[in-house]
C-alpha cells in the first residue's frame, strides 16, 4: 500500500510538472482577439477621418453652389422686375421681349405669374 502511494505520489509529481511546459490556448485565443480588437479599432478612426475629410471637401463644393443659386435668383428676380416695369410703361410683349432677349411666352408667363403686383 505505502508503494501504491508513493507511485501515485510520483505521478502526480510528473502531472504538475508537465502541466506548467504545456502551451496556454486560451491566453493565445485572449492575445489574438485583443489584437483583432486594435486592428479594428485601427480601421473604424482610419474610416473617421476619411469620412471627415469627405464631409469637408463637400461642404466646401457647396457653398459656391448655394451662392450660384442665390445669384441665379436675384439675377431672375430683378429680370422679373424690369419686365414688369416695361409692361407697366406700356410696352407690347413682343416688344419686352425684344428688349429682353427671351421669347413672347415667358414675357407673358412672368406677366401672369405677377398680375397681382400690377394691379
Amino acid at each position: 500500500m505505502t508503494i501504491m502511494i508513493i507511485i501515485l505520489f510520483i505521478i502526480s509529481i510528473a502531472l504538475i510538472g508537465i502541466s506548467y511546459f504545456q502551451r496556454d490556448n486560451v491566453k493565445e485565443l485572449e492575445q489574438e482577439l485583443d489584437h483583432l480588437q486594435l486592428s479594428a479599432m485601427q480601421e473604424i478612426y482610419k474610416l473617421k477621418k476619411k469620412m471627415r475629410i469627405v464631409e469637408e471637401e463637400l461642404l466646401q463644393n457647396d457653398a459656391p453652389l448655394k451662392e450660384q443659386i442665390d445669384s441665379s435668383y436675384e439675377e431672375e428676380k430683378s429680370n422679373t422686375s424690369r419686365v414688369l416695369a416695361k409692361y407697366r410703361q406700356g410696352m407690347s410683349l413682343e416688344a419686352i421681349a425684344l428688349s429682353e432677349a427671351s421669347s413672347v411666352e415667358e414675357i407673358r408667363l412672368i406677366v401672369e405669374q405677377n398680375e397681382r403686383v400690377l394691379t
